[in-house]
């Protein structure tokens, strides 16, 4: 198995876990968590086998089905096949979904420069969720989006080993991310700094997470193609070995 595909099956099995419900359908299958319906990541529809007769329309109307009676507002399809994800796009954009890109990003190198440490703690969920809250609160548009996303995070370390880093200033923990882990693979996720206390290399200390996983030979993150984080994680020896394309639509309520 390839590095892209290693980083992939190890998300795609922790959503499977963490969902209520496992619907397959002919291109493929969906997770359905409908305790957690506004929560993305929780309720998806991903594509896997021979995608070449699909249309983006055959996706769409799948998507309806399976994730209107679960009143999710949102409809979210995953196409990890890139050259049809690539096929599909103008389909997907015309039927008004928005095209996410990520890469997928693997830990090859050293990072460009040493950064001291000293500062970073392993911290518990308790503590983490102080300083996650506030930053989910910060773009969450209701309560409700917001506290849904930190029970995910809950139910995710329940399913998966997961451990904590913060970074604290002014009593309270202001840069923080998890790192999961299972075997031999462990991913970084969550990379957050408070909007007050970023440019001050903060991130690059708890990214330095990624030591606690020594001796664990595949450690990856995810980072949106379109904007700068990449090119940060890139310069702390991160490199790119597939993009995951997500189609999303907002279904309005």
């Amino acid at each position: 198995m390839d590095e892209w595909h290693r980083a992939i099956a190890f998300m795609r099995s922790l959503d499977e876990r963490c969902a209520e419900e496992v619907v397959p359908f002919r291109w493929g299958r969906a997770f359905v968590n409908r305790t957690l319906a506004s929560a993305p990541d929780l309720n998806y529809l991903v594509t896997h086998g021979d995608l070449t007769a699909v249309t983006a329309e055959d996706l769409v109307q799948a998507s309806d089905r399976i994730q209107a009676p679960t009143q999710i507002r949102f409809r979210r399809v995953n196409v990890d096949d890139q050259e049809a994800a690539d096929r599909l796009l103008p389909g997907f954009t015309e039927r008004g979904f928005t095209p996410e890109r990520f890469c997928v990003m693997v830990h090859h190198r050293e990072p460009d420069r040493d950064v001291d440490l000293r500062g970073v703690r392993q911290v518990d969920w308790a503590t983490y969720r102080l300083g996650r809250r506030r930053e989910i609160e910060s773009w969450a548009p209701t309560l409700r989006i917001a506290e849904q996303a930190l029970r995910k995070q809950e139910l995710t370390a329940r399913v998966r080993d997961t451990t904590y880093f913060a970074v604290f200033e002014d009593g309270g923990p202001v840069s923080f991310c998890e790192l999961r882990r299972e075997g031999s693979t462990a991913q970084i996720e969550f990379v957050e700094t408070l909007a007050s206390y970023r440019r001050r290399g903060l991130a690059r200390q708890v990214v330095s997470a990624r030591r606690a996983a020594r001796g664990v030979p595949f450690v990856f993150l995810v980072a949106d193609l379109f904007d700068w984080p990449r090119h940060f994680y890139e310069r702390l020896g991160f490199d790119t070995v597939g993009i995951e394309s997500r189609f999303m639509r907002h279904v309005g309520g």
